[in-house]
């Protein structure tokens, strides 16, 4: 299934070329290659240019269950967003994109993060704050045309949205990175604020 409407919020090709080729590299076992299969992708085919976003937190979750069977939901999604941002890093627009955010610096390099979010898919509106005391704020949204097409799926996950993060920051960083915190959810206008703070 391909998006064949403009008001379909679809995540793009590399994404899944993170999670399945990636993240999932040495899992993709029979029982694997089904639970995926069961979320909407065919693996025995080459990837598609687009998928809806709600198969490919379908598909998210199917691979975190494979990856972190012993682990709750929250701690798996995020553990599975940590493993889907080192997987971008490995995909031709990861490489780029991770690349030029270090020749930035970390300072110019937070607020072009959150834009960079924007490059996976159609549906996303996202911008940083940065505040007074130097920590970072990143709000993350589903714009309002696609809200319709999710019916009652929330669009974005936020345990993997901050895992996802934080393995970019540290991409960006350095391992030493701080992580952010979920610091505000919005449900029904599908809006998720992320907080970094410079200092503990």
């Amino acid at each position: 299934m391909s998006a064949t409407s403009q008001s379909e919020p679809v995540i793009f090709s590399q994404m899944f070329e993170a999670l399945v080729m990636h993240a999932m590299r040495g899992k993709l076992d029979p029982e694997a290659l089904r639970r995926v299969e069961a979320a909407g992708v065919d693996l025995s085919q080459p990837l598609l240019v687009a998928y809806p976003l709600t198969v490919w937190y379908d598909t998210v979750w199917a691979c975190a269950q494979v990856l972190y069977p012993a682990l709750p939901r929250t701690e798996a999604m995020y553990a599975t967003g940590r493993k889907v941002a080192d997987g971008y890093s490995h995909t031709t627009m990861g490489k780029a994109l991770f690349s030029g955010l270090r020749k930035l610096g970390w300072q110019r390099a937070l607020g072009q993060m959150a834009r960079s979010l924007r490059t996976g898919g159609n549906f996303l509106s996202s911008h940083a704050n940065e505040l007074p005391n130097g920590d970072l704020e990143i709000t993350l949204e589903i714009l309002p045309e696609f809200i319709p097409a999710l019916g009652s799926h929330p669009g974005i996950d936020s345990s993997f949205m901050r895992g996802f993060l934080d393995a970019s920051a540290e991409h960006i960083r350095g391992a030493d990175s701080p992580r952010f915190s979920l610091t505000a959810t919005d449900p029904l206008a599908r809006r998720a604020t992320f907080l970094l703070k410079e200092k503990a």
